[in-house]
């Protein structure tokens, strides 16, 4: 069975999310290709026991991290948290030719680090640079009953299309 899922938007001219800063002993980075291993654990750690998770594998998750590579990713508007060397959240941003607009293509939090507001943080930031980049509006698709997802989308003010 499939689980519908729904395309919500964003108008980018509205007030900017309030800045926060990362959790002490942590930094923000633009992601980049290197990155493909530890986003593929970030991916399956993130989505294990999930609605979005429908027994992909760890070569699964790097094949899709290396397709978002390869697509049309747009990595200054991105962000990958970092403690220890390990990625702990990332929003990774990319075109969505479609559209022609820019989607939220993850946003995703390690299970030990989720509820934490890591998500929200990075992806204020990644809508805040998509509005300083231009861009007047940005999309993202959420599975129905993904209540984390939609309760961060809600609070950055986007609304189901």
């Amino acid at each position: 069975m499939t689980i519908p899922r729904y395309e919500y938007r964003l108008v980018l001219n509205a007030a900017p999310l309030a800045a926060r800063r990362p959790p002490a002993g942590s930094s923000v980075r633009i992601p980049n290709a290197d990155d493909v291993e530890t986003l593929a654990d970030l991916m399956l750690d993130a989505y294990r026991g999930t609605l979005d998770y429908d027994d992909e594998t760890l070569e699964d998750a790097r094949s899709e991290v290396a397709r978002y590579f390869a697509g049309s990713p747009l990595l200054d508007c991105s962000g990958v948290c970092v403690a220890d060397d390990r990625v702990l959240s990332a929003s990774l941003l990319g075109l969505w030719r479609d559209r022609d607009c820019p989607i939220v293509s993850y946003v995703m939090t390690g299970a030990d680090r989720k509820n934490r507001g890591l998500a929200s943080l990075l992806l204020a930031r990644s809508l805040a640079r998509l509005a300083e980049a231009g861009y007047p509006e940005v999309r993202a698709v959420i599975t129905e009953g993904n209540g984390p997802s939609e309760a961060v989308f809600a609070w950055a003010g986007f609304l189901r299309v």
